[in-house]
């Protein structure tokens, strides 16, 4: 099975090119915001997230810390990623769940 870096399993690493490097980061990041968005709006919780996501291989990494709350910077960065790629439908539910205008 191949990891995030494309590395398989019990096989040597490769070094990433620059490309390779900013397509992992990019996955990396909608990751983050995408668990980010089922956490704040309540589809998953934290733990159930972890569990899921260790289970099918990925990694659990958050655009905010969950045991410290969202601040308004990580509001600002999670909404203006959704506003972005036009996921609007995203943005209307956060700011109905974290009652923000």
């Amino acid at each position: 099975m191949e990891n995030l870096n494309g590395s398989t399993n019990g096989k040597e690493e490769k070094e990433l090119t620059e490309v390779e490097e900013w397509e992992l980061e990019r996955k990396l990041m909608r990751l983050a915001f995408e668990n980010s968005y089922k956490v704040l709006t309540n589809k998953l919780t934290f733990k159930e997230l972890m569990v899921g996501n260790h289970s099918s291989g990925k990694s659990a990494v958050l655009a905010h810390d969950p045991q410290e709350g969202i601040t308004l910077r990580e509001y600002d960065a999670i909404m203006n990623y959704f506003e972005e790629g036009e996921e609007y439908e995203k943005c209307a539910e956060l700011k109905t769940c974290l009652g923000r205008n």
